[in-house]
């Protein structure tokens, strides 16, 4: 969109509103999405220093972090301790006034528990880095009607080499086996 046009109604808007005359939220393609990437590295990062999966999650509003998530599958025995499900509920009460205006970023792209949080969540735009070719949720996303209308952007490969090489530091096989998608 160019100076002096109007948004359509249809068009998504997330990000900041600083600066915009009518108030509307930036367009979700001009976001910064690695600087968001980065964060959920961070969290990542924190994982694999306490042995749990290297996976992070962070969940942005307004141009800022609202919500912040690291897996914690094996430090506390939890099958549900996804980093996803720990950013959302992170901000639950945040997001039960925003969710249709936030996005969430994931070091790799969210497994079939997490997409149904986030889209129960009501979070429209969903950034990942790594591609996950053993689960292939992105096929559930493609399939499902209530899925796709309630998903506005579904981006993967955001920084996806540093997303990779995370994950290959705690484990060569996992890793192989979520990209090959054996």
């Amino acid at each position: 969109m160019t100076g002096g046009e109007t948004p359509d109604e249809e068009e998504l808007y997330v990000g900041t509103s600083e600066g915009r005359k009518d108030g509307s939220m930036q367009p979700f393609e001009t976001i910064d999405h690695e600087k968001f990437m980065r964060e959920a590295l961070r969290e990542a990062e924190d994982a694999l220093k306490r042995g749990d999966r290297p996976i992070g999650a962070v969940i942005v509003h307004d141009g800022r972090i609202v919500g912040r998530g690291s897996n914690r599958f094996a430090t506390t025995r939890s099958h549900i301790a996804h980093a996803e499900m720990n950013a959302l509920m992170a901000c639950a009460s945040y997001l039960y006034d925003h969710s249709h205006e936030c996005v969430i970023y994931s070091t790799v792209e969210p497994c079939m528990m997490c997409l149904g949080a986030i889209i129960m969540a009501n979070i429209r735009n969903i950034v990942f880095g790594m591609y996950d070719n053993h689960l292939r949720p992105r096929d559930f996303v493609e399939m499902s009607p209530y899925v796709r209308q309630r998903v506005h952007n579904y981006l993967g490969g955001v920084l996806e080499a540093e997303c990779v090489a995370m994950y290959r530091r705690y484990s060569e096989d996992e890793a192989d086996l979520v990209l090959a998608g054996r």
